[in-house]
């Protein structure tokens, strides 16, 4: 809507995964490097925390799309948090091509999964399980997932390595499960990023967009950061309707007054919901 005005080639601040766009922080690359090394080194796994819309879900992107670079993984992931151990494992099975039942007995279910990941095991590949949104997870389900990690093949090597990704309910969650928590040992933290940072990403993308890098102000990406307080999400949406009022006002440039009208606004209607 905006493109032709500002000389782009697409929109810039689309909220959807795409690694043309990726911008990577020191705390992105931080805990990629940590979750990387956790699957990597056959560890039990690893716990990724960030608040809603920094960035959690291209980093988990980011670990499959280098793991299955490398190639040696088999990855199963659970989208869908409030399943329950059992359905956990038969979405695994469904991932494999089966269909198994979740209400079949457990132990018995737990020693055919047991089966199936040594049999990757045996084609030189390592089984990963990552699940998001894990702070959801029941706390029943998050104590029998110690049950994979007690799963090794003949050599004691972990069959299994347990991303949970989450907010920091989860953290909240396995401090008060020190047997799985000590087990998940490593833990990742996805920071906001600063107002240089904010600035920097904000250029990024128009750049990789095909439009100028400045257009928006200093003043203009100060209110952004202030009112975003760093996290992605906030930032792409402010900037979207910046550009798109931008257009609408014949503006060279974005500038503080635009998205301080633009928060304002916001608060307004947030405002009229409560009424």
């Amino acid at each position: 809507m905006y493109k032709e005005y500002w000389h782009l080639k697409e929109n810039p601040f689309e909220n959807v995964i795409d690694f043309r766009f990726l911008y990577t922080s020191p705390s992105f690359e931080e805990c990629r490097a940590r979750l990387y090394y956790a699957v990597s080194q056959r560890k039990t796994g690893a716990v990724l925390i960030g608040n809603c819309g920094i960035g959690k879900s291209m980093v988990r992107e980011a670990l499959v799309k280098d793991l299955k670079k490398e190639g040696g993984y088999r990855i199963f992931s659970i989208v869908y948090p409030t399943l329950n151990i059992g359905q956990i494992m038969s979405e695994c099975f469904f991932q494999m091509g089966e269909n198994v039942e979740s209400t079949r007995d457990k132990p018995l279910l737990l020693h055919d999964f047991g089966n199936k990941l040594l049999a990757i095991n045996e084609r030189g590949e390592h089984a990963v399980l990552i699940i998001d949104d894990a702070q959801l997870l029941d706390i029943g389900t998050l104590g029998e997932l110690k049950l994979f990690c007690n799963m090794h093949d003949y050599n004691e090597r972990q069959l299994i390595s347990i991303i949970l990704i989450g907010e920091a309910l989860l953290h909240t969650k396995l401090i008060n499960m020190p047997s799985l928590a000590q087990r998940l040992r490593l833990m990742a933290k996805l920071e906001p990023l600063d107002q240089e940072l904010t600035g920097k990403y904000i250029a990024h993308r128009l750049k990789v967009a095909g439009g100028a890098e400045n257009i928006f102000l200093p003043d203009a990406v100060e209110e952004i950061f202030k009112s975003s307080q760093g996290c992605l999400r906030e930032i792409n949406s402010l900037c979207d309707i910046a550009l798109l009022i931008g257009v609408n006002e014949k503006v060279p440039r974005i500038n503080a007054d635009i998205i301080q009208r633009i928060i304002s606004d916001v608060g307004n209607k947030a405002g009229e919901k409560q009424i």
